[in-house]
Protein backbone atom coordinates (compact mmCIF):
# COMPACT_ATOMS: atom_id res chain seq x y z
CA UNK A 1 0.00 0.00 0.00
CA UNK A 2 1.56 3.31 -1.13
CA UNK A 3 0.49 5.67 1.64
CA UNK A 4 2.04 8.71 -0.01
CA UNK A 5 -0.54 8.37 -2.82
CA UNK A 6 -3.45 8.15 -0.39
CA UNK A 7 -2.80 10.74 2.32
CA UNK A 8 -1.14 14.14 2.40
CA UNK A 9 2.27 13.94 4.01
CA UNK A 10 4.81 16.64 4.90
CA UNK A 11 6.76 17.79 1.86
CA UNK A 12 9.93 16.28 3.34
CA UNK A 13 8.36 12.82 2.82
CA UNK A 14 8.64 11.95 -0.88
CA UNK A 15 7.47 8.35 -0.71
CA UNK A 16 5.91 6.07 1.92
CA UNK A 17 4.87 2.47 1.42
CA UNK A 18 3.54 -0.07 3.92
CA UNK A 19 3.61 -3.79 3.23
CA UNK A 20 2.43 -6.89 5.07
CA UNK A 21 2.22 -10.57 4.26
CA UNK A 22 1.21 -13.91 5.69
CA UNK A 23 2.61 -17.09 4.17
CA UNK A 24 2.48 -20.79 4.85
CA UNK A 25 5.13 -22.97 3.23
CA UNK A 26 5.61 -26.72 3.42
CA UNK A 27 8.56 -28.81 2.35
CA UNK A 28 9.69 -32.40 2.44
CA UNK A 29 13.36 -31.56 1.96
CA UNK A 30 15.54 -32.16 -1.08
CA UNK A 31 17.21 -35.43 -0.07
CA UNK A 32 15.59 -38.67 -1.31
CA UNK A 33 15.06 -41.93 0.62
CA UNK A 34 14.57 -40.25 4.02
CA UNK A 35 11.69 -42.60 4.85
CA UNK A 36 13.33 -45.85 3.68
CA UNK A 37 16.68 -47.61 3.95
CA UNK A 38 17.89 -48.55 0.46
CA UNK A 39 21.32 -50.07 -0.06
CA UNK A 40 23.90 -47.70 -1.50
CA UNK A 41 26.15 -48.59 -4.42
CA UNK A 42 29.94 -48.48 -4.26
CA UNK A 43 32.66 -48.85 -6.87
CA UNK A 44 35.23 -49.84 -4.24
CA UNK A 45 34.40 -53.48 -4.83
CA UNK A 46 35.29 -55.39 -7.98
CA UNK A 47 32.29 -55.37 -10.27
CA UNK A 48 30.49 -52.97 -7.93
CA UNK A 49 28.77 -53.60 -4.63
CA UNK A 50 26.17 -52.47 -2.13
CA UNK A 51 26.44 -51.33 1.47
CA UNK A 52 24.17 -50.14 4.27
CA UNK A 53 23.56 -46.38 4.61
CA UNK A 54 25.12 -44.56 7.56
CA UNK A 55 22.00 -42.42 8.13
CA UNK A 56 18.95 -44.12 9.63
CA UNK A 57 15.76 -43.14 7.84
CA UNK A 58 12.46 -42.31 9.52
CA UNK A 59 9.32 -43.98 8.16
CA UNK A 60 7.18 -41.61 10.27
CA UNK A 61 8.85 -38.47 8.91
CA UNK A 62 6.51 -35.51 8.42
CA UNK A 63 6.97 -32.57 6.04
CA UNK A 64 8.01 -29.36 7.73
CA UNK A 65 5.64 -26.40 7.69
CA UNK A 66 6.50 -22.74 8.22
CA UNK A 67 3.92 -20.07 9.00
CA UNK A 68 5.40 -16.58 8.71
CA UNK A 69 4.20 -13.03 9.22
CA UNK A 70 6.01 -9.98 7.89
CA UNK A 71 5.41 -6.27 7.89
CA UNK A 72 7.51 -3.29 6.96
CA UNK A 73 7.74 0.21 5.55
CA UNK A 74 9.70 1.76 2.71
CA UNK A 75 10.19 5.52 2.81
CA UNK A 76 12.14 8.27 1.06
CA UNK A 77 12.76 11.73 2.48
CA UNK A 78 14.30 15.09 1.57
CA UNK A 79 14.12 14.82 -2.23
CA UNK A 80 15.05 11.13 -1.97
CA UNK A 81 18.35 11.94 -0.23
CA UNK A 82 17.34 9.62 2.63
CA UNK A 83 15.85 6.16 2.12
CA UNK A 84 14.63 3.72 4.76
CA UNK A 85 13.49 0.10 4.44
CA UNK A 86 12.38 -1.47 7.74
CA UNK A 87 11.07 -5.03 8.14
CA UNK A 88 9.71 -7.01 11.09
CA UNK A 89 9.12 -10.75 10.77
CA UNK A 90 7.89 -13.65 12.86
CA UNK A 91 7.82 -17.28 11.77
CA UNK A 92 7.12 -20.64 13.36
CA UNK A 93 8.47 -23.82 11.80
CA UNK A 94 7.15 -27.14 13.01
CA UNK A 95 8.41 -30.63 12.17
CA UNK A 96 11.70 -29.25 10.89
CA UNK A 97 13.64 -32.07 9.22
CA UNK A 98 17.07 -32.43 10.84
CA UNK A 99 19.82 -35.01 11.16
CA UNK A 100 20.81 -35.95 14.70
CA UNK A 101 23.90 -37.86 15.85
CA UNK A 102 23.58 -41.53 16.87
CA UNK A 103 25.91 -43.83 18.77
CA UNK A 104 27.82 -45.73 16.09
CA UNK A 105 27.37 -48.99 17.98
CA UNK A 106 23.83 -48.87 16.58
CA UNK A 107 25.25 -49.38 13.09
CA UNK A 108 24.39 -45.83 12.02
CA UNK A 109 26.06 -42.44 12.47
CA UNK A 110 22.97 -40.24 12.07
CA UNK A 111 19.20 -40.34 12.06
CA UNK A 112 16.61 -38.21 10.28
CA UNK A 113 14.10 -36.69 12.73
CA UNK A 114 11.38 -34.06 13.01
CA UNK A 115 12.59 -31.41 15.45
CA UNK A 116 9.32 -30.14 16.89
CA UNK A 117 8.69 -26.39 16.63
CA UNK A 118 11.15 -23.53 16.23
CA UNK A 119 10.36 -19.79 16.33
CA UNK A 120 12.29 -17.08 14.50
CA UNK A 121 11.61 -13.39 14.81
CA UNK A 122 13.70 -10.37 14.04
CA UNK A 123 14.26 -7.13 12.19
CA UNK A 124 16.00 -6.04 9.00
CA UNK A 125 16.89 -2.41 8.35
CA UNK A 126 18.40 -0.74 5.29
CA UNK A 127 19.25 2.98 5.43
CA UNK A 128 20.46 4.84 2.36
CA UNK A 129 21.86 8.38 2.56
CA UNK A 130 23.18 10.90 0.03
CA UNK A 131 25.00 13.51 2.17
CA UNK A 132 26.53 15.26 -0.85
CA UNK A 133 25.04 15.58 -4.31
CA UNK A 134 26.29 18.28 -6.64
CA UNK A 135 25.32 18.41 -10.29
CA UNK A 136 28.44 17.73 -12.34
CA UNK A 137 30.46 17.47 -9.16
CA UNK A 138 30.94 15.23 -6.12
CA UNK A 139 28.30 12.72 -5.04
CA UNK A 140 28.64 10.77 -1.78
CA UNK A 141 26.25 7.91 -0.98
CA UNK A 142 26.09 5.76 2.14
CA UNK A 143 24.25 2.43 2.28
CA UNK A 144 23.87 0.64 5.62
CA UNK A 145 22.22 -2.63 6.59
CA UNK A 146 21.38 -4.22 9.93
CA UNK A 147 19.75 -7.56 10.74
CA UNK A 148 18.97 -9.33 13.98
CA UNK A 149 17.25 -12.69 14.47
CA UNK A 150 16.02 -14.30 17.68
CA UNK A 151 15.67 -18.07 17.48
CA UNK A 152 13.94 -20.20 20.11
CA UNK A 153 13.14 -23.91 20.25
CA UNK A 154 9.55 -24.19 21.48
CA UNK A 155 9.28 -27.97 21.42
CA UNK A 156 11.03 -31.14 20.28
CA UNK A 157 9.70 -34.44 19.04
CA UNK A 158 7.68 -36.50 21.51
CA UNK A 159 9.78 -38.21 24.21
CA UNK A 160 12.87 -36.27 23.06
CA UNK A 161 14.74 -34.14 25.58
CA UNK A 162 17.58 -33.03 23.29
CA UNK A 163 19.04 -33.47 19.82
CA UNK A 164 22.73 -33.52 18.90
CA UNK A 165 22.95 -31.56 15.64
CA UNK A 166 26.73 -31.42 15.25
CA UNK A 167 29.67 -33.29 16.75
CA UNK A 168 32.91 -31.60 17.71
CA UNK A 169 36.39 -33.13 17.21
CA UNK A 170 36.72 -36.32 19.23
CA UNK A 171 33.06 -35.96 20.28
CA UNK A 172 34.14 -33.47 22.95
CA UNK A 173 31.80 -30.67 21.94
CA UNK A 174 28.30 -30.57 20.55
CA UNK A 175 25.80 -28.26 18.92
CA UNK A 176 22.63 -29.34 20.70
CA UNK A 177 18.95 -28.48 20.67
CA UNK A 178 17.03 -28.17 23.95
CA UNK A 179 13.53 -26.83 24.53
CA UNK A 180 13.91 -23.17 25.46
CA UNK A 181 17.30 -22.93 23.78
CA UNK A 182 18.30 -21.89 20.28
CA UNK A 183 19.47 -23.65 17.18
CA UNK A 184 23.26 -23.41 17.23
CA UNK A 185 23.72 -23.69 21.02
CA UNK A 186 27.22 -24.98 21.81
CA UNK A 187 27.82 -27.41 24.69
CA UNK A 188 30.90 -29.13 26.04
CA UNK A 189 32.97 -29.82 29.12
CA UNK A 190 34.67 -26.85 30.70
CA UNK A 191 36.08 -25.52 33.93
CA UNK A 192 34.55 -26.46 37.24
CA UNK A 193 33.98 -23.19 39.05
CA UNK A 194 33.31 -21.94 42.55
CA UNK A 195 30.04 -20.06 43.23
CA UNK A 196 32.03 -16.84 42.71
CA UNK A 197 32.87 -17.94 39.17
CA UNK A 198 36.57 -18.63 39.77
CA UNK A 199 38.20 -21.76 38.34
CA UNK A 200 38.75 -24.58 40.84
CA UNK A 201 42.25 -26.11 40.95
CA UNK A 202 43.49 -29.39 42.36
CA UNK A 203 47.21 -30.13 42.75
CA UNK A 204 47.87 -27.00 40.70
CA UNK A 205 45.80 -28.11 37.69
CA UNK A 206 42.35 -26.83 36.70
CA UNK A 207 39.46 -29.20 37.42
CA UNK A 208 37.07 -29.93 34.56
CA UNK A 209 33.32 -30.33 34.90
CA UNK A 210 31.76 -33.75 34.51
CA UNK A 211 28.57 -32.36 32.97
CA UNK A 212 28.19 -30.48 29.70
CA UNK A 213 28.20 -26.70 29.99
CA UNK A 214 26.46 -24.14 27.81
CA UNK A 215 29.28 -22.25 26.09
CA UNK A 216 27.39 -19.87 23.79
CA UNK A 217 25.69 -19.86 20.43
CA UNK A 218 27.35 -20.27 17.05
CA UNK A 219 24.91 -17.87 15.32
CA UNK A 220 25.59 -14.11 15.57
CA UNK A 221 23.17 -11.91 17.51
CA UNK A 222 23.30 -9.37 14.72
CA UNK A 223 25.05 -8.45 11.50
CA UNK A 224 25.63 -5.05 9.95
CA UNK A 225 27.31 -3.47 6.97
CA UNK A 226 28.13 0.01 5.68
CA UNK A 227 29.15 1.00 2.17
CA UNK A 228 30.47 4.42 1.15
CA UNK A 229 30.70 5.46 -2.48
CA UNK A 230 32.16 8.66 -3.89
CA UNK A 231 31.62 9.77 -7.50
CA UNK A 232 33.33 12.67 -9.20
CA UNK A 233 32.80 13.10 -12.91
CA UNK A 234 33.88 9.74 -14.38
CA UNK A 235 35.68 8.48 -11.26
CA UNK A 236 34.16 6.28 -8.57
CA UNK A 237 35.64 5.11 -5.24
CA UNK A 238 33.80 2.74 -2.93
CA UNK A 239 34.53 0.69 0.16
CA UNK A 240 32.44 -1.75 2.17
CA UNK A 241 32.74 -2.76 5.84
CA UNK A 242 30.66 -5.45 7.50
CA UNK A 243 30.53 -6.96 10.96
CA UNK A 244 28.93 -9.62 13.11
CA UNK A 245 28.54 -9.73 16.90
CA UNK A 246 27.44 -12.27 19.49
CA UNK A 247 28.58 -15.72 18.30
CA UNK A 248 31.23 -18.16 19.53
CA UNK A 249 32.98 -21.19 18.05
CA UNK A 250 35.47 -23.87 19.03
CA UNK A 251 38.98 -23.69 17.53
CA UNK A 252 40.79 -27.02 17.32
CA UNK A 253 43.76 -25.27 15.68
CA UNK A 254 44.22 -23.00 18.70
CA UNK A 255 43.83 -25.89 21.14
CA UNK A 256 46.33 -28.15 19.37
CA UNK A 257 48.91 -25.40 18.96
CA UNK A 258 48.58 -24.38 22.61
CA UNK A 259 49.03 -27.97 23.83
CA UNK A 260 52.18 -28.18 21.70
CA UNK A 261 53.49 -24.90 23.13
CA UNK A 262 53.31 -23.01 19.84
CA UNK A 263 51.25 -20.02 20.98
CA UNK A 264 52.18 -17.01 23.10
CA UNK A 265 49.56 -17.89 25.70
CA UNK A 266 51.76 -20.85 26.75
CA UNK A 267 54.87 -18.73 27.48
CA UNK A 268 54.10 -18.13 31.21
CA UNK A 269 55.64 -20.76 33.48
CA UNK A 270 58.36 -22.09 31.20
CA UNK A 271 61.15 -20.71 33.36
CA UNK A 272 59.91 -20.89 36.95
CA UNK A 273 56.61 -22.75 36.86
CA UNK A 274 53.17 -21.22 37.24
CA UNK A 275 50.43 -20.79 39.84
CA UNK A 276 47.02 -20.93 38.19
CA UNK A 277 44.66 -18.07 38.95
CA UNK A 278 41.72 -19.56 40.82
CA UNK A 279 40.75 -21.30 44.05
CA UNK A 280 40.97 -24.68 45.73
CA UNK A 281 38.05 -26.38 47.46
CA UNK A 282 38.64 -26.99 51.15
CA UNK A 283 37.38 -30.01 53.08
CA UNK A 284 34.68 -27.94 54.77
CA UNK A 285 33.28 -26.80 51.41
CA UNK A 286 34.81 -23.34 51.51
CA UNK A 287 37.28 -22.00 48.98
CA UNK A 288 40.70 -20.41 49.29
CA UNK A 289 43.13 -19.01 46.69
CA UNK A 290 45.21 -21.51 44.75
CA UNK A 291 48.88 -21.37 45.81
CA UNK A 292 50.24 -24.59 44.27
CA UNK A 293 52.91 -24.07 41.63
CA UNK A 294 53.11 -26.41 38.62
CA UNK A 295 56.34 -27.07 36.72
CA UNK A 296 55.03 -29.65 34.25
CA UNK A 297 53.86 -27.18 31.60
CA UNK A 298 52.71 -29.93 29.25
CA UNK A 299 50.15 -31.22 31.76
CA UNK A 300 49.13 -27.71 32.79
CA UNK A 301 48.35 -26.43 29.31
CA UNK A 302 46.86 -29.74 28.20
CA UNK A 303 44.34 -29.37 31.01
CA UNK A 304 43.56 -25.83 29.85
CA UNK A 305 43.48 -26.32 26.07
CA UNK A 306 43.32 -30.08 25.40
CA UNK A 307 40.36 -31.55 23.50
CA UNK A 308 38.69 -32.60 26.78
CA UNK A 309 38.35 -28.91 27.78
CA UNK A 310 36.07 -27.47 25.11
CA UNK A 311 35.58 -24.21 27.02
CA UNK A 312 39.33 -23.51 26.92
CA UNK A 313 39.28 -23.22 23.12
CA UNK A 314 35.94 -21.46 22.61
CA UNK A 315 36.32 -17.89 21.39
CA UNK A 316 34.19 -15.04 20.15
CA UNK A 317 33.72 -14.86 16.38
CA UNK A 318 32.93 -11.12 16.45
CA UNK A 319 34.63 -9.26 13.62
CA UNK A 320 34.80 -6.14 11.51
CA UNK A 321 35.95 -6.68 7.93
CA UNK A 322 37.02 -4.40 5.15
CA UNK A 323 35.06 -6.50 2.70
CA UNK A 324 35.73 -4.59 -0.50
CA UNK A 325 37.46 -1.54 -1.95
CA UNK A 326 37.10 -0.61 -5.60
CA UNK A 327 38.10 2.27 -7.87
CA UNK A 328 36.49 2.69 -11.30
CA UNK A 329 36.50 5.08 -14.20
CA UNK A 330 33.68 5.48 -16.74
CA UNK A 331 34.63 7.03 -20.05
CA UNK A 332 32.57 9.99 -21.25
CA UNK A 333 30.01 9.71 -24.04
CA UNK A 334 32.08 11.92 -26.38
CA UNK A 335 34.98 9.48 -26.19
CA UNK A 336 32.72 6.46 -26.66
CA UNK A 337 31.11 7.89 -29.79
CA UNK A 338 34.49 7.92 -31.50
CA UNK A 339 34.98 4.20 -30.92
CA UNK A 340 31.27 3.35 -31.39
CA UNK A 341 30.68 2.06 -27.87
CA UNK A 342 27.73 2.57 -25.55
CA UNK A 343 29.68 2.00 -22.33
CA UNK A 344 33.27 1.53 -21.25
CA UNK A 345 34.22 1.12 -17.57
CA UNK A 346 37.54 0.04 -16.15
CA UNK A 347 38.40 -0.48 -12.50
CA UNK A 348 40.45 -2.24 -9.88
CA UNK A 349 39.18 -3.91 -6.73
CA UNK A 350 40.23 -5.82 -3.64
CA UNK A 351 38.09 -8.09 -1.46
CA UNK A 352 38.51 -9.38 2.13
CA UNK A 353 41.43 -7.03 2.67
CA UNK A 354 41.54 -6.66 6.48
CA UNK A 355 39.97 -8.30 9.56
CA UNK A 356 39.69 -6.86 13.06
CA UNK A 357 38.83 -9.69 15.46
CA UNK A 358 39.93 -11.43 18.66
CA UNK A 359 39.50 -14.82 16.99
CA UNK A 360 42.85 -16.64 17.44
CA UNK A 361 42.76 -18.37 14.06
CA UNK A 362 42.93 -16.94 10.59
CA UNK A 363 39.31 -15.95 9.97
CA UNK A 364 36.28 -16.07 12.32
CA UNK A 365 34.02 -16.42 9.28
CA UNK A 366 35.12 -20.00 8.69
CA UNK A 367 33.21 -23.00 7.45
CA UNK A 368 34.60 -26.49 8.07
CA UNK A 369 33.52 -29.13 5.59
CA UNK A 370 32.04 -32.17 7.31
CA UNK A 371 30.95 -34.69 4.69
CA UNK A 372 28.58 -32.75 2.45
CA UNK A 373 27.66 -30.15 5.11
CA UNK A 374 29.30 -26.90 6.24
CA UNK A 375 30.07 -27.03 9.96
CA UNK A 376 30.13 -23.51 11.43
CA UNK A 377 30.49 -24.34 15.11
CA UNK A 378 33.86 -26.09 15.06
CA UNK A 379 36.97 -24.82 13.31
CA UNK A 380 39.19 -27.79 12.44
CA UNK A 381 42.47 -27.12 10.63
CA UNK A 382 41.32 -23.94 8.92
CA UNK A 383 43.42 -22.55 6.06
CA UNK A 384 44.13 -18.81 5.91
CA UNK A 385 41.48 -16.81 4.10
CA UNK A 386 42.46 -15.23 0.79
CA UNK A 387 42.70 -11.59 -0.21
CA UNK A 388 41.48 -11.07 -3.76
CA UNK A 389 42.71 -8.40 -6.14
CA UNK A 390 41.43 -7.86 -9.65
CA UNK A 391 40.82 -5.64 -12.64
CA UNK A 392 37.32 -5.15 -14.01
CA UNK A 393 36.56 -4.14 -17.60
CA UNK A 394 32.98 -3.57 -18.73
CA UNK A 395 32.19 -2.85 -22.37
CA UNK A 396 28.79 -2.10 -23.92
CA UNK A 397 28.17 -2.11 -27.66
Amino acid sequence: MILSDIINLPRQVNFLKWRASVAGVGSGGTSPFQTSNPYLSSQLYTGGGLYNPTTLSNENLKPLFTLSYETGIEAKFFKERVGLDFTLYHSNTRDQILTTILDRSSGYSNMVVNAGEVRNRGIEVALNLTPIKKRGGLTWTVNTTFSKNENKILSLAENTESLILQNGPGSNGYVMAYVGGSMGDLYGRGYKRAPSGEIIYNAGLPVLSEELLYLGNTTPDWKAGIQNKFKYKGFSLGFLFDAQVGAVAYSLTQGKMAVQGKTKVTLPGRENGIVGRGVVENEDGTYSPNTVAVYDMSSYYDQHFGVANVEGSVFSTDFIKLREVRFDYSFKAKVLQKVKLQKLNIGVYGRDLFIWSKWPGFDPEFGTLSGSEINRGFEIGQFPSTRTYGVNLSVGF
